[in-house]
């Protein structure tokens, strides 16, 4: 029977994640459409080996790849992954450009070296993309090229508000008893000003705390600021005064323990806010968790001071979409309706990746188009199709190892919660 559970949970997050990339790849095609790009290929998982064909509608194709680890959406004339595909490049005629339209010496970029001046430009008739024909390139305006972009991001920011908002209609506010698991070393703030493990925080100050969300909001919301911490401590309140760091930190470890759902007694414009503000909230603690994973794993790299409170992360702590499924199958097998707070992290975390300025990222298109607004040129057509083939290159890179890391930490049970929870006190009761 459990196994059963377990088989289900797992394929619930295949399912969960396979809904999140098709809402990202719809975001991307909608506005390209709108705007008139070509679509020659809706892909669903990474673009090479196998596929089957779907079928054919509004000038696309709709595939299946073999692996599944992701999906696309060709645009070429936005530069993407079909810049990867070298059937879109052939010699151009003589004193055309991809318009058909004449070109003069104003529109070389002057700054090519004599290789990329002398390389082919695209064809006035492009041949085909991953084995399918293309129409003439058409010129769009930087806004357009960037609103295709950022439409794949926009929808799951979109969809990850449609969630919050269900869920708190459906079930109402998640309130969880937010407990000290331990403080990071005796010299933290939170150490010497009498926090200890187990207390659990009811409140600060004037607010009631619903989790470690709200505490670290509050917190991160006022640095250096004195501030009292209302605990209970092995049944008895406690009054605990200090003040936060000059980063809004007080050097303790938290998580959630238990959760309790309030209805709230609220209009539907006021729901609507809430769902709002609680979407930022937990969007800016993301950031700011990302941020100290991001600050650890260079300390570690580079040798560097290790800063107190920040983690330290190796190469072999980064993880990719198997420890996404099995945490969130151990998750719905403890409580189904976590599942909508992870798919939100899950939609949210999407959005924030993709935004980073790496080529075969919507933040690199982005990037291209910052660099194109401010020489008052694209950059050439080599050069660019280099950069997105690198960067394509060193992600499936990045992917392969990520999918190592997954597999060791699988086989090792590093992802398994309940066996890492109790590892991790071990360790903490054995330091001391």
């Amino acid at each position: 029977m459990d196994f059963i559970i377990q088989s289900f949970a797992v394929l619930l997050m295949l399912g969960i994640l396979s809904i999140l990339i098709v809402v990202h790849e719809c975001g991307h095609f909608l506005v390209a459409r709108m705007f008139g790009f070509q679509t020659p290929i809706f892909g669903f998982g990474l673009p090479f080996g196998p596929h089957i064909t779907l079928g054919k509608a509004w000038d696309t194709e709709f595939r299946i790849y073999a692996c599944l680890l992701g999906g696309f959406v060709l645009i070429p004339e936005l530069g993407d992954e079909s810049t990867l595909d070298p059937a879109i490049y052939s010699t151009a005629a003589p004193g055309k450009n991809v318009d058909g339209a004449e070109s003069g010496p104003e529109e070389s970029d002057k700054e090519e070296s004599a290789t990329e001046q002398s390389e082919p430009q695209k064809s006035e008739q492009p041949d085909n993309a991953f084995g399918v024909k293309l129409k003439p390139f058409k010129k769009f305006p930087i806004w357009q090229r960037a609103l295709v972009a950022v439409a794949g991001v926009t929808f799951n920011v979109l969809f990850a508000y449609l969630i919050m908002l269900f869920m708190l209609v459906a079930l109402g506010d998640a309130h969880h008893k937010v407990m000290v698991r331990d403080t990071i070393d005796p010299t933290t703030i939170a150490s010497r000003a009498g926090i200890k493990a187990d207390d659990m925080i009811v409140g600060i100050d004037d607010l009631k705390v619903s989790g470690t969300a709200d505490t670290i909001h509050y917190l991160k919301s006022n640095p250096a600021t004195e501030m009292v911490f209302h605990v209970i401590r092995q049944g008895e309140p406690v009054d605990i005064k200090l003040t936060t760091s000059s980063q809004g930190t007080v050097g303790m470890k938290l998580e959630d323990e238990g959760t309790e759902y309030k209805k709230l007694d609220a209009s539907l414009p006021e729901l609507l806010g809430i769902a709002w503000q609680k979407l930022y909230d937990l969007t800016g603690n993301m950031v700011s968790a990302l941020g100290q994973l991001a600050q650890g794993f260079w300390n570690n790299v580079t040798g560097a001071k290790k800063v107190a409170g920040t983690p330290n992360v190796g190469i072999g702590d980064v993880h990719g979409v198997l420890a996404v499924i099995k945490i969130g199958a151990d998750i719905a097998r403890q409580d189904w309706n976590q599942l909508f707070i992870f798919t939100i992290l899950i939609s949210m975390d999407l959005a924030i990746i993709n935004l980073m300025p790496y080529p075969a990222l919507d933040g690199g298109h982005l990037a291209f188009m910052t660099i194109e607004l401010i020489r008052g040129r694209p950059m050439g057509e080599r050069a660019h199709g280099e950069i997105i083939k690198w960067g394509f290159i060193s992600l499936l890179f990045l992917m392969a190892v990520i999918m190592v890391n997954d597999i060791s930490a699988l086989m090792t049970g590093k992802l398994d919660l309940k066996k890492k929870d109790q590892i991790e006190k071990k360790i903490d009761k054995e330091a001391k």
